[in-house]
């Protein structure tokens, strides 16, 4: 009960800082669930439109996975086409069939130290979830990508102070604008409530150099 009581007090007083509850609503609109079998594995993990028809997730998400079911808050799933991918930055752009005006659009700002939302992060049985986080610190990421363990290039990420789990990758930070900050890519093993997310800039970046082509089946990932 100690637990229960302290979480709504901590709910309560983020609330003014929190998405409200009509922005929520359409934020979990354009939240979608992506799976498919990959090398003999089952991958998973979240996704969010961001422009009618054009769905992102990560890329770790979707590797090797050659038929991508991507379903959507109300029970629909279909079959997703992979039309950009970037194991560097860890996204992927999906083509779907969704004639729905469901859709979230990127910050026009950055998220700095300090900052606060909600990461929508979509399980296969409970539905569209909302996980507080608090942003740690803005960061250039060096080192290996999340896919194939190669060098990757530098990029934008958010440090970010959330509940998450592995499954809630490709989930959307959103603002209290219901505007997206970034998208989750990583929990950190090593320190319990700490994640990484690709910053918004890297998504637009992302968005603007891909020509949305349909795109072969990119190989399973190493990790």
């Amino acid at each position: 009960m100690g637990l229960l009581v302290g979480w709504s007090l901590t709910w309560a007083l983020d609330a003014p800082l929190r998405p409200m509850l009509a922005e929520r609503h359409d934020i979990a609109a354009a939240a979608v669930h992506v799976s498919g079998s990959a090398c003999g594995r089952f991958s998973e993990g979240s996704g969010f439109v961001v422009e009618p028809g054009l769905a992102l997730t990560n890329a770790h998400v979707v590797a090797g996975v050659e038929e991508i079911t991507v379903t959507t808050p109300d029970g629909g799933s279909q079959t997703g086409v992979l039309t950009g991918f970037d194991p560097g930055r860890d996204i992927a752009a999906l083509s779907i069939a969704d004639s729905r005006d469901s859709r979230v659009a990127l910050a026009p700002t950055v998220a700095l130290a300090g900052a606060v939302g909600d990461a929508a992060s979509v399980d296969r049985d409970h539905g569209v979830e909302f996980l507080p986080f608090t942003v740690k610190r803005r960061i250039w990421a060096k080192g290996r990508d999340m896919v194939y363990d190669e060098v990757a290039e530098d990029r934008r990420v958010l440090e970010i102070d959330s509940l998450l789990r592995p499954g809630d990758s490709g989930a959307a930070l959103v603002n209290a604008a219901g505007e997206v900050w970034g998208m989750v890519f990583a929990v950190d093993p090593g320190a319990q409530g700490r994640g990484y997310a690709l910053d918004r800039v890297e998504i637009a970046q992302f968005l603007a150099e891909i020509d949305r082509a349909p795109l072969s089946t990119p190989p399973c990932g190493t990790r």
